[in-house]
């Protein structure tokens, strides 16, 4: 499953009340998981952050998350800290690669939940913009998440694995 599929899943508790819409994910960048969605419970009200052990169940095929009916709704985070990482945010950033030269940019994560059930990010889907080019990597290969997303190696050696 790729994390921007999660974007318009609809949120209802476990009676089939609206909740509200997926809006973001919010990543640990230590453990690289999700952690909690943005969630849009209408169209004046503020969004709200639900934490994952809130979530009941998820229906792929119907697009739908199910939280608990006591679940908890913070307040979205003013900034981006380490364990509470806007997956927007993160796309924002550059890619760099060992050589100080830039990659591209992030476009999307890839979570096998369909497999897993659990939201642990499996690979990481750079855009190079070269002719359209993608390199899809390990979180693992991340060495940093600063103002910029710094990788261990240079680009040429992740291009040479992928061919």
């Amino acid at each position: 499953m790729l994390m921007k599929e999660l974007e318009g899943y609809k949120v209802v508790n476990t009676v089939g009340e609206p909740v509200g819409k997926i809006k973001e994910a919010y990543l640990d960048l230590g453990k690289w998981e999700v952690v909690a969605f943005s969630i849009s419970p209408g169209a004046i009200k503020k969004n709200v952050i639900i934490n994952l052990e809130d979530v009941d169940t998820m229906d792929i095929e119907d697009r739908t998350v199910i939280v608990k009916d006591r679940f908890t709704a913070d307040e979205e985070p003013k900034l981006p800290v380490k364990d509470m990482y806007p997956m927007k945010k993160l796309m924002d950033l550059n890619v760099i690669d060992a050589d100080d030269e830039k990659v591209g940019r992030i476009y999307d994560l890839e979570v096998p939940y369909e497999k897993l059930k659990k939201f642990k990010v499996w690979k990481v889907l750079i855009r190079t913009g070269i002719k359209e080019r993608r390199i899809r990597l390990s979180p693992n290969e991340i060495a940093e998440v600063m103002n910029e997303i710094r990788l261990k190696k240079a680009e040429k050696e992740y291009v040479e694995h992928a061919e």
